[in-house]
This record gives C-alpha cells, structure tokens and sequence, in this order.
C-alpha cells in the first residue's frame, strides 16, 4: 500500500520548498555580510543599512530559482542544478545592478561590494544546497514517491536505478505492471496491481510516473497515464550514448533525439582550454611552495630525485611526460613482486585495480600521505599549463593499464587531453574497478561541458582535503 495520502504529501512539498528557499535567502545575506566586511565596511566605511534598503530585492532571486525548476529541483541531476543555480543568481544580480544604478537610487553603493558578493553567492548558493540536501535526503518525507509502471524485471531494474540515484530527489513506492499476475513486489516495493490502478495510485497524492517503454508502446496508454499523473517519464536504457546534452527534435510525426560528443566539438575544446590555462596558472601559484616543500621532504628520506616523470599517451596518441612528486621507494618494482608472491591472494586486487590498499612501494610515512591528500600529482598543473594534460578528463594510465580497455574506448579517450582528476574518480576514487573505469570516462566525454568540469573539480577538492577513497 502507498502509506500517506495526498494531505501528507502536499504538506511535504511545501516544506521542501519554503527550507531551499530558506537556504538561499541565507546564503544570499551571508554572500552579502561577506562582500560587507571585506569592502564596503573597511574601504568605504558604510553603514550596514544602506545595503539593507535592498534586502527585498532577494525576492527576485527566490522567484528566477522557482521559475528554473530549482524547488525542489528533482530529476536535474547536481550538475544540470549547478548551472541553472549560476544562471540565475548572475541574472539576479544583473537586475540589482539595474534597480541599484540606473533607476535613480542614490549612487551611494559600492561596485566592488556588488562584485564580490555576486562571486561569493556563486560559491555559497551552490554550497549551501548541497548541504541542505545532503541532510534532506535522511529524512523520508522529503524525497518526490513516483510508481513505476512496466514489466517485472525491468521494472525492477528501473527501481534499483532510482535509488542508486538518490540526489535525483526520487523515491519508488509502487509498481504498477504491465502483467502482474503472481506479483506481490520487485525489487522491495509492493506490485499494487495493473494499469488499471492508476487512479487509485495518483489519488493518494502520488505526481510522477515512470514508464519503461519497451514493452509499453501503445499511444493510448501514455495518453491514460497523462490523465492521472502530473508528471511521466519514458525510461529507456541509454548505454554509451550521451545524454546531458540531449536536444528533441520535433520531426512532424516523428520525434528526433540528437546526441552530441561534447568533448569532441572544436569550440567546446577551445572553451575547455582556456578554462584550464585560467585555473591551472591560479592553482599553480598557490601550490608552488607546497611542491617545493614537498620535493625537499622525500629528497631528506630517501636518496635519488624529488620528482619522476611517467610517460603516458596523451591527446591524439602522441606520448607525454607526466611529472608527479616521487611516493615510492627506488627498488619499488621488486619490492612489489617480492609482495606478490608472498600474499598470491592479492594478485587478484592488483590486477583488478592496479593498486593496493598496502602498498609495499611507499616511502615510509610521506608516501601514504602524499597520496591520500594527492600531494604528489599537483607538479601536473604544469602539464596542464604546456598543454600536456588538462585538469579534468581520463586519468593517464600506463600501457599495461591501457591494453585492459576495448580498442574502441583507448581510441575515445585519446580523442581528449589526459586530466588530473576525473569523473571516476570522485565517483568511486580508488574503490572502482575496471569496468567503473572506462564508464565514467566515456560518459565524461560524451556529456562534457563546463558546468561538469567545475562539478568534478568541486568534488574533487572535497575529495582531496576529506582524503576519501585514495591510497
């Protein structure tokens, strides 16, 4: 049975709406007090209610976040939410330009206060959401309850996609299937009958349906469903192709889906470059003192250089030199196959993953560290830099790393450069295996664009400073 009715629900919809825009607002005033403090309080020596005679106006932005989908913002996926969160609030701010400036309002206000709370909303804003959410989805009223509809198995498998995708805000309460003849449940959620239920289903508040497609092609059924539910989503398994850039196209009594290769177009790769040289030359003064830092301690632990270089196939298959801060001992190879033969049960762990949990190549106590907060990679902003690498996108292998992928996916990742970080690895970091590998990287490239790159980074610093999942 589908437990709470339609009452329960609605309550619960206007409380996720009132808490992220609760959020917001707070993060909007903290962006503010923040832009306040730095400028308009030290330099300009304003008082604090100037700058409250516009506190209304966050309205404005309250309302473009409602106008985007962002409450509560279910099925938009953390990057898709990013950009449009970003849209807004720079669209927000252009507007408080225009009330603040050229309506006539005193020009008393400060630019430079205006620009770094704008900068800092777009750090905040985003921020504080994830943080909302990432307690929200404890609690069990807050996630949207869909009813998938289709057949046992692939219902079933439907179902264990949803909650594998938890940040989509979706929670499965019901099946409705195609034959539900002997059915009582699938995948851990009750079977309450066949189509013919739907009524009684939406009835108890439930707005969103998910119809896997292919054993449901009949018009008539999406036409019946479209009367109960306010919402419902074809599911169709996607494999490789991309997705996040998906366009339909209205074809007459056709629909055109139009996939792109993000990565692969040539202005996306100019975009991506240019963001890299911007980031990676900022990123490089600030680590600079840590690399040298760095370099010193191994050179004080161990005999023979600070820094080794690892050559690597880069863009369009030309070999490129990888520089990273020295973690292993000199005589590591040996030291590795002594290992092995000594523990043959962790053949299986390194051939799967082409690491160890404890790796007997370490330098004793800076190796570890140096590698669970990825210390020993930062030398590689400068690959990005000379244009070798990029800051995001497949990680560098090694040959026999490599030659475990299809000829057909080795030829796709040398289509892009070789990056620090990737998708994978904020996904499952060390953890992933083959497999995880090759797909995470193919949807990266086939879905790239700049709102996922400044993702993966983000994620990668939380990765980084929380030393998650390296070793």
């Amino acid at each position: 049975m589908v437990r709470s009715g339609a009452g329960t629900r609605w309550i619960s919809r206007v409380a996720r709406w009132f808490l992220l825009a609760a959020a917001d607002v707070a993060a909007l005033f903290l962006s503010a007090s923040l832009a306040y403090l730095l400028w308009a309080l030290p330099m300009k020596e304003q008082s604090a209610g100037l700058y409250l005679q516009l506190a209304p106006l966050v309205l404005l932005f309250v309302l473009g976040y409602a106008q985007a989908g962002l409450y509560p913002g279910f099925g938009l996926g953390p990057v898709e939410t990013l950009r449009r969160v970003s849209y807004v609030t720079a669209f927000g701010f252009l507007l408080l330009a225009a009330f603040s400036f050229a309506l006539k309002v005193p020009a008393l206000y400060s630019r430079v206060t205006f620009t770094i709370a704008f900068a800092a909303s777009l750090l905040i804003v985003p921020l504080s959401r994830v943080l909302i959410l990432h307690v929200a989805r404890r609690w069990s009223w807050w996630s949207e309850p869909v009813v998938v509809i289709g057949t046992g198995p692939r219902a079933a498998r439907a179902i264990r996609s949803i909650q594998q995708a938890d940040h989509l805000g979706y929670r499965a309460v019901a099946v409705l299937a195609v034959r539900p003849e002997g059915m009582s449940e699938t995948a851990g959620v009750p079977v309450l009958g066949g189509l013919d239920r739907a009524p009684a289903v939406a009835a108890q508040g439930i707005r969103v349906a998910f119809l896997e497609t292919d054993h449901v092609q009949d018009r008539a059924v999406v036409d019946r469903l479209q009367r109960h539910f306010r919402h419902v989503v074809l599911l169709r398994e996607y494999e490789d192709l991309p997705v996040e850039g998906l366009q339909v196209r209205n074809l007459g009594t056709v629909v055109g889906i139009e996939y792109t290769n993000n990565l692969l177009l040539h202005g996306n790769r100019v975009v991506k470059r240019a963001l890299d040289l911007l980031l990676a030359c900022l990123a490089l003064l600030v680590a600079t003192p840590v690399i040298f830092f760095a370099a010193l301690v191994v050179k004080l632990i161990d005999r023979g250089p600070a820094f080794f270089f690892q050559d690597r196939i880069g863009l369009d298959g030309r070999r490129v030199e990888v520089p990273k801060i020295r973690t292993m001992r000199l005589d590591a190879e040996r030291r590795l196959e002594e290992y092995l033969s000594a523990n043959p049960g962790l053949r299986q762990e390194w051939h799967e993953r082409y690491k160890l949990r404890r790796d007997p190549r370490l330098l004793p106590i800076v190796g570890r560290l140096f590698r669970r907060f990825s210390i020993d990679e930062l030398p590689q902003l400068w690959a990005v830099v000379v244009g070798d690498m990029s800051l995001v996108g497949p990680r560098p292998f090694p040959d026999y790393h490599l030659e475990r992928f299809t000829p057909e996916f080795r030829e796709l990742r040398q289509r892009v450069r070789p990056g620090i970080t990737g998708l994978w690895q904020i996904m499952v970091r060390s953890e992933g295996g083959i497999e995880e590998q090759r797909a995470y990287d193919s949807y990266y490239i086939r879905n790239w664009s700049v709102w996922i790159d400044l993702y993966i980074l983000s994620r990668t610093i939380a990765a980084v400073l929380t030393g998650r999942g390296a070793y």
